[in-house]
């Protein structure tokens, strides 16, 4: 890809290393077929990705003798691939197989009864020991496996080793307290702390939501981004007027807001900046600009919390209710989260724990060690619904220029994300 990866070109892949950028879908997803010896699958692969994806089921045809179509809606992203799904569904066209995010994404297709639960499955092919379970977890509505998760990203601290070195830090820092003193020591040495763009909202949404895991801890935060608690409270607060802090003391860019997010990665890897807020994608395009591995580090974005979360998501597959062929589709599913079937996509982000690390790579095998020894929580614009991040990210930009008070933030989160529960 002539561009650098960002959280958004994430959620659109399918490989972590295939390249190009699609223009228009392939074709309808034709639904569900009756003969016992095909399937029809539906995804977002770019074209590049997509001869990977058939290499898999080839492989999966010779094997088994079951045929599989691939319809994809390369480069669409969460933004316009669901509404072209359920309109499928609804349409009585659905795909046996499809792909998608966890989170509140997929919970319409379970809550409308258009997915089918997986757990028997789980428990034919044993894929509770063959993945990591946080990644599971995402896929478990009202305790019910319905999805199988083989893709698994999260969000965490990239910084430069030499910027840290001309500041003088002298590792990753492990309290909240002394990340903040590092910022004020970069800024000291003439380094820019953090690279952010706040266009669109959603990179700067990532520290708001570090902020508030350390400020309302895991419980609470769980439960405002599920809606169960009211957002007018003290810990939002409190995260509000530390992004606010963050903007007036300039570790983040000066201008954030009207920055493009998506020029982050290459800013990184150009030294503009000691650190971003990213995920493993990041490293592709510090592979890419050969940048040796000694020059950068992550880890972790420290919150004083016993219990050390992080900002994640999930993505993986899905097989629907309206398949005449669900035995089968389970079995695709099996063969896709088959160790050759993984190195053949070339997934860097698998959950398939017994996958080997990708030579290179070494900030994403530790963060597949972390996916697998820490929780999660899934990343916010994924917890709330579209209106309610949309009202978020309005909000977030009015706090980050100084227009509006972490109080008041509060107060307007509250009645944007009405309590559930």
């Amino acid at each position: 890809m002539a561009t650098t990866i960002t959280r958004r070109g994430a959620l659109g892949l399918f490989g972590a290393a295939a390249v190009g950028v699609g223009l228009a879908a392939c074709g309808s997803s034709g639904g569900s077929s009756a003969g016992s010896k095909h399937l029809n699958m539906f995804n977002y692969d770019t074209p590049d990705q997509a001869k990977l994806t058939n290499q898999v089921l080839a492989a999966f045809t010779k094997a088994d003798g079951i045929s599989v179509k691939l319809d994809t809606l390369p480069g669409s992203g969460a933004a316009i691939y669901p509404g072209k799904l359920r309109t499928e569904i609804l349409g009585g066209s659905a795909p046996d197989v499809f792909r998608c995010w966890g989170g509140t994404i997929a919970k319409p297709f379970v809550d409308t009864h258009q997915v089918v639960d997986l757990g028997p499955a789980y428990d034919k092919y044993g894929w509770a020991s063959k993945l990591a379970a946080p990644n599971i977890n995402d896929f478990t509505y009202n305790n019910v496996k319905y999805g199988l998760p083989l893709y698994a990203s999260a969000v965490g601290v990239w910084y430069s080793t030499s910027a840290y070195s001309k500041a003088g830090i002298s590792g990753p820092p492990t309290t909240f307290a002394e990340m903040e003193s590092a910022n004020a020591a970069l800024v000291k040495a003439g380094v820019q702390p953090w690279l952010a763009g706040g266009k669109f909202g959603w990179y700067v949404m990532r520290f708001f939501e570090w902020f508030l895991e350390m400020t309302a801890g895991p419980d609470e935060h769980d439960k405002l981004r599920n809606g169960q608690t009211n957002w007018n409270t003290s810990s939002v607060v409190d995260a509000f007027g530390i992004l606010q802090k963050w903007a007036q003391n300039k570790w983040l860019p000066p201008g954030v807001m009207g920055l493009d997010p998506t020029q982050v990665e290459a800013e990184f890897a150009g030294n503009k900046g000691a650190m971003a807020l990213d995920g493993q994608w990041i490293e592709q395009t510090l592979v890419a600009q050969k940048i040796p591995v000694s020059g950068y580090g992550t880890y972790i974005p420290p919150t004083d919390q016993s219990n050390l979360r992080f900002s994640g998501f999930t993505e993986g597959l899905f097989v629907t209710t309206q398949s005449k062929n669900q035995d089968n589709a389970e079995k695709l599913l099996d063969f896709v989260a088959s160790v050759s079937s993984q190195e053949t996509l070339q997934n860097a982000y698998t959950t398939v724990k017994a996958v080997p690390d990708t030579p290179g790579f070494v900030g994403t095998a530790q963060w597949k060690k972390w996916l697998q020894s820490n929780q999660h929580y899934v990343i916010q614009d994924q917890s709330l619904t579209t209106d309610q991040a949309n009202a978020y990210f309005s909000i977030q930009s009015d706090v980050v220029q100084g227009n509006q008070t972490p109080a008041s933030a509060a107060a307007a989160m509250g009645k944007a994300v009405p309590v559930s529960q």
